[in-house]
């Protein structure tokens, strides 16, 4: 039988433990290749024959990098409050400077690695090269950021905290608008997973704070097959100036009749914005949220938005 595809990718109940739900791809590849040019950093020292006139005199050797300036940035560890009382963690790369624009990242719904998931992807590092600052947010019941404390029975992240989550974004703004190393009026937010419907949210509803979005694989639907997190009750709701990325072929089987698309879930989110917009639907390609920067010319792709935007 022929699947019946449907717009949405990520099924979510009233009720449900993070841990059951909603799997992630850990970004193994991600984190191993950044270890590496990190380590490449410390260059460890080993003694050696020289082959010199003096054989048994030490040398120092070491990798066999190219010379350049080389550049450090600052990342810390931060937090600040939200306007319904959390505490919210992040982690804030600069590059220096006053007065730069910043991308705020938006982690994956359900992964526990939550703004981690960015800071071991090459992109952060990618941001900070090319001058923009970066802080990476954790979602409530993510990472170091609590669930609200409103006596729930089961300290489990409920469907009523999904329609909350862009309170984040907006903690970040506020909190970036105290911080000399930003400029306020030049931030975007990027999303990858569940965490492209909080950008999308969070352009809509922060439409003159934030200059441009990208939501990367965005895709979440309830029981019903019914779109979640998209600004729904959402007051002067109205999202512009965001790029979609998304596979073609990424999608997720139900069942014998139900597929549910990535693709699909973009193409919804792309009609509910204003121009400027782009969605691109990467012809063939099954990767799924940051597996999709990996390819230099899609990570270029989201560089050009930025650039022409921000």
């Amino acid at each position: 039988m022929k699947a019946r595809k449907f717009l949405y990718s990520s099924q979510v109940t009233s009720e449900f433990p993070l841990t059951k739900l909603w799997p992630f791809k850990m970004p193994v590849a991600g984190i191993i290749s950044h270890a590496i040019r990190i380590s490449l950093l410390v260059v460890l020292v080993v003694f050696a024959s020289c082959g010199s006139d003096s054989d048994d005199d030490p040398k120092i050797v070491g990798p066999d990098l190219p010379l350049g300036e080389g550049r450090l940035y600052a990342i810390d560890a931060v937090s600040f409050g939200s306007v319904d009382g959390l505490d919210v963690a992040g982690i804030y790369g600069r590059t220096g400077g006053a007065s730069k624009p910043t991308v705020i990242l938006v982690h994956d719904v359900g992964n526990n690695l939550a703004g981690q998931e960015w800071l071991f992807d090459e992109f952060f590092e990618t941001l900070l090269e090319h001058g923009y600052n970066v802080l990476a947010v954790d979602l409530r019941g993510h990472g170091l950021t609590s669930l609200p404390s409103d006596g729930r029975a089961v300290e489990q992240l409920l469907l009523a905290d999904l329609d909350s989550f862009h309170l984040e974004v907006r903690a970040a703004i506020t909190w970036l608008r105290g911080q000399a190393s930003a400029d306020a009026s030049r931030l975007a937010v990027i999303g990858t997973g569940g965490g492209g419907n909080v950008a999308f949210v969070a352009m809509g509803a922060f439409s003159d704070d934030l200059k441009a979005g990208v939501a990367i694989s965005p895709g979440l639907w309830d029981s019903n097959a019914s779109p979640l997190v998209i600004g729904d009750g959402v007051a002067n709701f109205s999202p512009h100036t965001m790029l979609y990325l998304v596979g073609e072929s990424d999608i997720l089987p139900v069942s014998d009749e139900l597929t549910f698309s990535y693709a699909g879930f973009a193409e919804l989110l792309a009609s509910l914005t204003s121009d400027p917009k782009t969605l691109a639907v990467v012809p063939g390609v099954a990767g799924h949220g940051l597996d999709l920067l990996e390819a230099p010319t899609l990570s270029q792709l989201v560089l050009d938005w930025l650039e022409l935007h921000l």
